[in-house]
């Protein structure tokens, strides 16, 4: 039984050696020190554990108060580009559907 655990502990090793000389195990620090993931459930959405009924209806007024008729006029209020969540944003102003709304144009 002491040669196969040798056997298992060389594999290992010598494993973990080439990951390294490799560079495999740096990608695997970064992971691991990574910052968590954003959270995406907040207290306005209802599937959420930390729903707020008031928050949410809040934060519908929030958005229904403002409204631009087109980029331009969200321009001129100073609120462009508008991301999405934010008072104003609507998709049909997103042209392009990333969340981002009025975005400034960049000619190719």
């Amino acid at each position: 039984m002491d040669r196969v655990f040798e056997a298992a502990l060389f594999i290992v090793v010598v494993g973990g050696v080439a990951l390294a000389k490799l560079g495999l195990l740096d990608d695997a620090a970064r992971w691991l020190k990574a910052d968590p993931p954003e959270r995406h459930m907040a207290a306005t959405n209802p599937w959420s554990k930390d729903y707020d009924p008031k928050a949410a209806e809040a934060a519908r007024v929030r958005q229904a108060s403002v409204f631009y008729p087109n980029c331009a006029a969200a321009r001129a209020a100073g609120a462009a580009p508008l991301k999405h969540g934010q008072p104003g944003y609507r998709g049909a102003l997103d042209r392009d559907g990333d969340g981002i709304a009025c975005e400034p144009y960049n000619p190719r």
